[in-house]
């Protein structure tokens, strides 16, 4: 009877730059026969008696699987790039040993892998590790909406901290700090403490075609522009505006106005159709619009969009937010991946045998679309990760179709779950903590009981929240209020009540201030990604002004 090699056990999960010395088992029958060959993406082969990789071929050979199975040893080495680690396992079939018979694993693209299946229909087993240089995670600070339009957080810079380690080994509570500083003319205060929840991570994706729902009104979101005609037009498909069309309207807007009727869907077909007027664009269908009458452009909106070919969903989830820098719809500048779901009520009444009547409502869902639908596309799969995805994604808000271009979009997930599905790393964060650095500057002048003060420089102060404190302040007494607006460099304050101060005396302002320091320790497990960043997503916690 053929002798069996059941398993072959050693920790597959990839290696760390600086290497390290793995054990490994072979469990059979008593006697069974194999020999084990390790091979570098160069081609070397691994000595087990020198414990190194050359190029002379290599193996350990027709080696006996006793009672307690054979164990030993593979000595990785440190890397200063990215390596493979082919595996080979012989069974000794001249002397009657096979492998325990094949139980294939495959990943959702239908490859094989060899990593999660068991034995052999043939003579050999595979099996792969691959090591990676060091991981370089960077934890820095972020205002996502800054992003898309200009607010009191642009301009903002930020000191990061980072963190170096390998793959798989796992750091304990480390302390961090991050610095960030306002523009010139801005100042912070603390809204609250952050929490692991405003810890973020961005992806990008380019979106593509718009997917219409049952039933969804395109139509309802925000106006794009207006514009007047320059001209009347009468039943034509060629309308002349008193501006550049290109900055008033896209093509497939719908065009409404006096001269067209409402129920009709009259969208724009092409701007500059002929190609010499900048100020004309055509449309869908015929028109009789005066001259004068005032258009409006609106783009349509959808719920739904699929994921452009040259692109990935693969990192997004349900929950994270889009911050398209391009949207037209400052009343929702966020929009959140999750499910479309239509419902609708039936009450049914029964009448009862003394009289009375029983209604009964029942919610019966009519639509349902999932946030992430992969539509049955099989990803692409590369060293056992997914590193493409197509399918559709669906918002919780229409959104305007000027989304489907060929620019990459940044989706943002928070919290540390956000972490663990996109960069494969578990991490928890521990005495987070936001503290402003508090400005300092001198009086210029001799403050004589008046509400202005001379001082060298402003920053830092938000008006009739800043206080200051110093010598001569009047202890005891509440610090008095900088009621003047934020501004930098020297000039004067306007304070909320009269000081009499010496020149020269060095002033405190409390409460606010241009740079925020944030704090905290964090402990990362597993780690398994290439270089990443986690951010803190300072509009959560910090008010800028």
């Amino acid at each position: 009877m053929a002798k069996i090699i059941k398993s072959f056990d050693i920790d597959l999960n990839s290696l760390p730059a600086s290497g390290e010395t793995r054990a490994f088992t072979v469990q059979g029958d008593n006697g069974a026969i194999f020999s084990l060959e390790i091979r570098n993406e160069d081609g070397y082969y691994y000595n087990f008696s020198t414990k190194t990789f050359a190029a002379t071929k290599s193996r350990l050979e027709n080696k006996k699987v006793n009672h307690n199975g054979y164990s030993g040893s593979i000595a990785f080495p440190k890397i200063t790039d990215n390596d493979q680690y082919d595996i080979y396992l012989w069974a000794g079939t001249a002397w009657d040993t096979k492998h325990v018979d094949r139980s294939l694993v495959r990943f959702s693209d239908g490859s094989v892998d060899i990593n999660s299946s068991t034995g052999s229909s043939s003579a050999v087993i595979q099996k792969v590790i691959y090591q990676y240089t060091d991981t370089t995670i960077t934890l820095s600070a972020i205002a996502p909406e800054a992003a898309r339009t200009t607010t009191n957080f642009s301009s903002m810079s930020v000191t990061t901290d980072t963190i170096i380690a390998g793959r798989n080994t796992n750091i304990t509570s480390i302390p961090f700090e991050i610095t960030v500083t306002s523009a010139a003319t801005k100042a912070f205060e603390i809204k609250r403490q952050p929490t692991s929840q405003d810890v973020t991570v961005s992806t990008t994706a380019i979106i593509g075609d718009a997917v219409i729902l049952h039933g969804e009104d395109i139509w309802a979101g925000t106006v794009r522009s207006t514009d007047t005609v320059d001209g009347a037009v009468s039943s034509a498909t060629k309308i002349v505006m008193d501006n550049n069309v290109a900055s008033k309207m896209k093509v497939g807007d719908r065009v409404t106005g006096t001269g067209i009727a409402a129920s009709s869907v009259i969208t724009v077909v092409a701007l500059n159709p002929d190609g010499d007027n900048v100020k004309e664009f055509s449309v869908s269908s015929a028109v009789s619009v005066s001259d004068g009458v005032t258009l409006t452009f609106t783009p349509p909106h959808y719920y739904r969009y699929n994921v452009a070919a040259a692109s990935s969903l693969h990192k997004l989830t349900r929950g994270m937010i889009l911050v398209d820098p391009d949207s037209l719809d400052a009343v929702v500048p966020r929009a959140t991946i999750g499910p479309y779901k239509e419902t609708t009520t039936i009450t049914t009444k029964k009448l009862n045998d003394d009289g009375t009547m029983n209604e009964n409502e029942r919610v019966i869902t009519t639509l349902d679309v999932p946030a992430i639908d992969h539509l049955g596309y099989r990803p692409t799969i590369v060293n056992g990760v997914i590193t493409k995805q197509l399918g559709n994604i669906t918002f919780s808000t229409q959104v305007s179709n000027d989304i489907d271009d060929t620019n990459a979009k940044t989706f943002y997930g928070h919290g540390t779950s956000a972490i663990n599905n996109m960069h494969n790393t578990e991490v928890s964060f521990s005495d987070l903590k936001v503290e402003l650095t508090k400005p300092t500057t001198t009086t210029t002048s001799t403050v004589s009981n008046s509400t202005t003060v001379g001082v060298a420089d402003r920053e830092g102060t938000v008006q009739n929240v800043s206080t200051i404190s110093g010598i001569g302040i009047a202890p005891g007494a509440t610090n008095p209020t900088v009621t003047s607006a934020t501004a930098d460099g020297a000039g004067n304050w306007t304070i909320s009540v009269a000081q009499t101060l010496e020149d020269g005396i060095t002033l405190t302002v409390e409460n606010t201030s241009r740079v925020a320091v944030i704090t905290g320790n964090i402990e990362l497990l597993n780690i398994n990604d290439s270089n990443f960043t986690i951010y803190f997503d300072v509009e959560k916690f910090l008010t800028a002004s």
